[in-house]
């Protein structure tokens, strides 16, 4: 019975149900979404420390777009094998500048390239242990905010009281 007094109706229940369960999807999906940047802010920045490391190759710029000056490709061989690439540097290396600004189509660039991969390169190796923080913080945060909203709501679906009655024996509890 709520506060009121009165019982609720099949429609105010089922109303009530209904939203929980929509909260409850929301608070997951918060939780999801948490572990999945939190995992991603993990990988970009073990490369872009990695990255520091990696031998560097010539390669040549293809494009540039005008518009945006970190907006490249280029061109570089490693492995054998001829590649290309558009990537600048990690996300976690964003508020490092671009080397980008004075190439132009047809110069040399230094390419920085994962030995392990090489399809993998950046022009600018590196990346901000502060920015890290603050991804991994925010991950954090999701993560806490969704788990501790699905745990909420799974409280207010499954009262305690209501698990206490279904237990066996509790039709006669003890006296004293």
């Amino acid at each position: 019975m709520p506060e009121g007094g009165t019982p609720l109706n099949m429609a105010e229940e089922g109303k009530s149900r209904t939203e929980l369960g929509v909260a409850l999807a929301l608070f997951a999906a918060l939780a999801a979404l948490g572990a999945y940047a939190g995992g991603a802010a993990v990988k970009d920045f073990a490369r872009a420390r990695a990255s520091v490391k990696w031998p560097s190759v010539q390669g040549v710029v293809l494009s540039k777009s005008a518009a945006d000056a970190a907006e490249i490709r280029y061109a570089y061989v490693a492995g054998g094998r001829g590649h290309e690439s558009r990537r600048v540097r990690f996300l976690s290396g964003v508020f490092a500048s671009a080397p980008t600004a004075h190439l132009r189509p047809g110069e040399s660039v230094t390419v920085y390239v994962d030995p392990k991969d090489p399809e993998t390169a950046v022009l600018r190796p590196g990346g901000s242990g502060a920015l890290f923080a603050v991804a991994a913080l925010t991950a954090g945060g999701l993560v806490f905010i969704g788990l501790g909203g699905v745990i909420r709501t799974l409280l207010i679906l499954w009262p305690a009281g209501s698990r206490l009655a279904e237990a066996p024996g509790a039709e006669n509890p003890p006296t004293e």
